[in-house]
């Protein structure tokens, strides 16, 4: 399995290292790979206005942090995809909103579904 973001490819091996992944962490600053399956960037309205503020801040809360500005696109809107090896998507995300992000228990449960998945 293969993790990628926006960012810098030392902030991913980051990510990967804290979590314990077992798993390739990737970036795509260039956002080639968020590109190809169909993410935007969000305009004004769907990146920090009013109507983010309450998911945000529920995001906050809840651990579902996003990020912080200055790593990656701020404007890139989010996207979760769980892709088997040999190419079958098997749960796909796109948010409208930045403050739009995959269920956790979505994603595991779409992991878990793969043939040999750790979710």
């Amino acid at each position: 399995m293969t993790l990628i973001g926006l960012g810098r490819p030392e902030q991913a091996a980051a990510f990967c290292e804290r979590h314990g992944a077992s798993y390739a962490c990737l970036t795509s600053p260039d956002r080639s790979a968020h590109a190809a399956y169909g993410l935007r960037r969000g305009g004004w309205n769907e990146v920090v206005g009013p109507a983010i503020w309450l998911p945000w801040l529920r995001n906050e809360v809840t651990g579902k942090r996003q990020g912080r500005f200055g790593q990656g696109d701020v404007a890139q809107l989010p996207g979760t995809f769980v892709v088997s090896t040999d190419g079958v998507i098997g749960y796909a995300h796109r948010g409208r909103r930045s403050s739009d992000l995959a269920p956790n228990e979505e994603v595991l449960a779409a992991l878990r579904a793969i043939p040999g998945g750790n979710g």
